[in-house]
């Protein structure tokens, strides 16, 4: 054991990040070295969860059985509990014991994310969903799954709407940004995803001196998008952006040529396969 390992474990807590094989390889040994004071129980309920992701059940319930002995008639404990149902296949009883947690504490988001998890069907899980966003609706990640649950059933305006909301959450995230032009675009929205697709790439680019941003997945939807908006048989298709923030066709033709070049300019190793998709192959030769 080292004071990194418990550094790092410490990193990823606070983080969020499971990282369960590293946190199996490390936290035994920080246990095993004794003196972490109150941090032994946080490191044991880390522990506790990586092991239970990696299957490794009899790690997982050592860890559960010292935390239960410290802490008697924990919610956190008994959340570890129904993950170790979970993980044995025990459902119906993981189920239990989330409601009860509910029941004793109806804002245990823990619990409600558990109970959406194991819902049977995507029509439930949208159900469970709506309902748990009308209380918690500062959860991104909560709108993030809706929108995709929406968008599996083919119910992209649905989609799209949640991905507003989750847009308004995180107005960082511009993969939130680009996932809303690819669902325009599933749509038929093609202006509405080509304004989508250019502000995915506007937040994606690096300032000045710093290291280049992974735009590709946006220019390829500029592409897309332009070359939709040049055919004359998509043209004038429906659209829910307004007239005056539409792009004219002498603009969409610019960023048509634009988004070639920077799809082009971004290289790697697929360079031969994206210049024979975006018809250069002959104009590279």
């Amino acid at each position: 054991m080292s004071q990194a390992d418990i550094d790092q474990l410490a990193r990823w807590r606070t983080l969020g990040a499971r990282n369960s094989e590293a946190v199996v390889r490390l936290a035994p040994g920080v246990l095993r070295a004794g003196g972490l004071g109150d941090t032994e129980w946080a490191v044991r309920e880390q522990l506790a969860i990586a092991a239970l992701d990696l299957g490794r059940i009899k790690l997982a319930t050592e860890q559960i059985n010292a935390l239960e002995a410290k802490f008697r008639a924990s919610p956190r404990v008994d959340l570890l509990l129904g993950l170790r149902l979970e993980a044995t296949g025990d459902v119906e009883r993981a189920q239990k014991v989330y409601a009860a947690l509910l029941k004793s504490d109806g804002t245990n988001v823990s619990a409600h994310q558990r109970v959406i998890a194991l819902s049977a069907t995507p029509a439930e899980t949208i159900q469970r969903l709506l309902a748990y966003l009308d209380t918690f609706y500062a959860d991104p990640a909560g709108w993030s799954l809706l929108a995709e649950t929406y968008a599996n059933e083919g119910a992209y305006a649905q989609s799209l709407a949640a991905l507003g909301h989750l847009q308004l959450l995180q107005t960082w995230d511009s993969q939130a940004v680009v996932r809303a032009g690819e669902t325009a675009y599933t749509l038929g929205d093609y202006p509405l995803a080509l304004k989508y697709f250019l502000r995915g790439v506007e937040m994606e680019t690096p300032g000045a001196g710093a290291a280049e941003g992974h735009r590709g997945r946006a220019w390829w939807g500029v592409k897309l998008a332009a070359r939709r908006l040049l055919d004359p048989k998509y043209r004038d298709g429906e659209t829910s952006l307004p007239e005056a923030e539409r792009s004219s066709d002498a603009q969409v033709r610019k960023l048509d040529a634009l988004a070639t070049e920077q799809l082009l300019a971004l290289g790697g190793a697929d360079l031969a396969e994206r210049r024979a998709v975006l018809g250069e192959a002959k104009a590279a030769r």
